[in-house]
């Protein structure tokens, strides 16, 4: 085979269900010989994934009926921004415990939060949430919260 790339399509899909997703198109293209190279899930990123095939017709085949497929976004991705977006992103600002932090993600979007505990290695910091009238500890990744204010240190 020639050293050329086959082009990248983006795939719109229900959010956090990506992964099913890929189980479905792994057996329909290995049953039904579809030329598909690849599919990739950002791992920060919800609700996207790309695919590499041999034209567009063989995406759409690959694709067609599977359920939390929203569709086939039109024109051909750049392979060098889905690289950018495998790419780890570090933490711009470093929380510390007893910071108050704001949630960015998920049901508590909008809370304000105290940290008590941060594991850098894994990026998840344990937060207790500042409006709850008992200490409930979460577990968030450093990525779904932002820092408000920095919080005492001693």
């Amino acid at each position: 085979m020639s050293q050329e790339r086959c082009p990248v399509y983006t795939i719109s899909v229900v959010s956090r269900q990506e992964y099913n997703i890929v189980i479905v198109l792994k057996l329909r293209i290995e049953s039904g010989k579809i030329p598909i190279y690849s599919i990739v899930v950002p791992p920060e990123t919800f609700g996207i994934m790309f695919i590499e095939g041999e034209s567009l017709p063989a995406v759409t085949r690959a694709v067609y009926g599977v359920k939390h497929i929203k569709g086939v976004m039109k024109g051909v991705t750049n392979v060098d921004n889905v690289v950018n977006m495998l790419k780890p992103a570090k933490p711009a600002v470093e929380i510390e415990v007893n910071d108050e932090v704001e949630i960015v993600a998920d049901v508590l979007k909008g809370s304000r939060a105290r940290v008590t505990w941060v594991d850098r290695e894994k990026g998840v910091v344990r937060v207790e949430l500042l409006d709850s009238v008992f200490p409930m500890p979460l577990d968030l990744k450093i990525t779904e919260v932002k820092l408000v204010k920095r919080g005492a240190q001693g």
